[in-house]
């Protein structure tokens, strides 16, 4: 399974192309092919997803109850945009102008690492994306504290 790390400026080019850092590029599994999925993102973000790591999303994502409104809604939020991809011969994604419209059509793109993911953000976007999870971390780390604390407890 893929493991991204780290955090790349990068610009995006008239056609809507990104090159792939050679760090991130390596970080694929090889299993994959080269072929990842894109999609928009939970937050303000777009989301390559690795085919390995989508089939295990699309996996859960199957276990909901289209009858069920919310299920759906949430079914058709995260499979906005989705569409399988590979990277050209000079390792560069093209980003649909339909995506493009969720990073705000921006020249200038972070593309940050997120373990299973990469996640695209216009850059100024994540910089108060950022800022703001800063300002809240001791809230957020007192919640997730007791999360992580009670799914111990689970497994024991």
């Amino acid at each position: 399974m893929s493991n991204f790390l780290g955090e790349y400026s990068c610009s995006v080019d008239d056609k809507g192309r990104v090159k792939m850092p050679v760090s991130l590029k390596v970080q694929f599994s090889a299993e994959d092919g080269g072929k990842f999925m894109i999609a928009k993102g939970l937050d303000d973000c777009l989301v390559i997803y690795p085919m390995e790591t989508w089939k295990e999303q699309e996996k859960r994502l199957r276990k909901l109850d289209k009858f069920n409104p919310e299920h759906r809604q949430f079914i058709s939020g995260i499979t906005i945009g989705l569409t399988q991809m590979e990277l050209d011969g000079n390792d560069r994604l093209l980003i649909s102008k339909q995506l493009m419209k969720y990073i705000g059509n921006s020249r200038e793109v972070i593309l940050k690492g997120d373990f299973d993911q990469i996640q695209i953000w216009d850059a100024s976007k994540y910089e108060q994306y950022t800022q703001l999870n800063i300002a809240n971390m001791p809230d957020i780390s007192r919640t997730v504290s007791k999360y992580l604390n009670e799914q111990e407890e689970k497994t024991k």
